[in-house]
């Protein structure tokens, strides 16, 4: 994803230079535009999804800062709204959004909330995992769970990515450093 360049670019492998699939033609909700995006995701049909917004804000179809995003089997869109401190379900065709993970909206340290929310993962059981950036944390959500659970903490001084590898490990993307966490 090229954010600055509003577009998303894909190289083939073995090849020098990529090329636009997605966007290209500036900032705009036109078929051929995407706004300023921050999250990419790649689904098993090759499909992809791009969190922009809806000019930027707290309502329930509106996103600031969408920085990370996962599409289940059945097209449901979760999407973590960093800036609004909360995770958003989107069914498919659903036009507004659901909150599922911190309903204040207000950052902080307790087990329903975060503080700049920065990427979101599922496990083989259907557990959420949200990264909790500024709280140095990755917090577990358990089907229909009201509040999370801390499954990681304080190791981590910037993180910004997380997914499950095929044996059920959690890895963790941190801009100084990276970690494998089981």
């Amino acid at each position: 994803m090229d954010t600055a360049n509003y577009r998303v670019v894909k190289w083939l492998s073995g090849e020098p230079l990529g090329f636009t699939i997605a966007g290209g033609y500036g900032n705009g909700a036109s078929l051929n535009q995407i706004g300023t995006s921050y999250a990419i995701y790649l689904d098993n049909q090759s499909n992809i999804y791009v969190a922009s917004g809806n000019d930027a804000g707290n309502e329930a179809n509106q996103l600031q800062n969408p920085y990370g995003i996962y599409v289940n089997g059945n097209s449901t869109l979760y999407v973590v709204d960093a800036s609004n401190h909360r995770v958003q379900k989107c069914e498919k065709g659903a036009k507004i959004g659901t909150t599922v993970a911190d309903q204040s909206g207000i950052p902080g340290k307790w087990a329903f909330q975060f503080n700049t929310s920065t990427a979101i993962a599922f496990d083989q059981y259907g557990s959420m995992y949200a990264m909790d950036a500024e709280n140095q944390r990755i917090q577990r959500w358990k089907s229909e769970s009201a509040y999370g659970e801390t499954v990681v903490s304080g190791t981590m001084p910037d993180p910004r990515g997380m997914g499950f590898d095929p044996n059920g490990n959690l890895l963790v993307t941190d801009i100084s450093k990276h970690n494998r966490i089981a």
